[in-house]
């Protein structure tokens, strides 16, 4: 999972390079970030492609941290 926070982490400081804190499984998109709705859209595009998976809108709509995401790769790569 390292690799996958790790590689998590490169996608959302790419699409938020405002940020200047260090990306853990704990923080919340839009609480602790202040990622807005559309830049969390591109992140989720992103992490679709470089993880090769899909998520699903039911998924999307539950996604909140930074945690969700790789609970939801680690899931879909097993």
């Amino acid at each position: 999972m390292p690799n996958t926070l790790e590689k998590v982490s490169e996608i959302v400081l790419e699409e938020a390079p405002e940020l200047t804190v260090t990306i853990g499984p704990d923080l919340r998109f839009s609480q602790d970030l202040g990622i807005d709705s559309l830049t969390f859209v591109d992140i989720l595009v992103k992490v679709e492609k470089v993880f090769d998976v899909e998520f699903s809108d039911s998924e999307l709509a539950s996604m909140q941290s930074i945690q969700d995401i790789l609970d939801l790769v680690e899931q879909k790569t097993v």
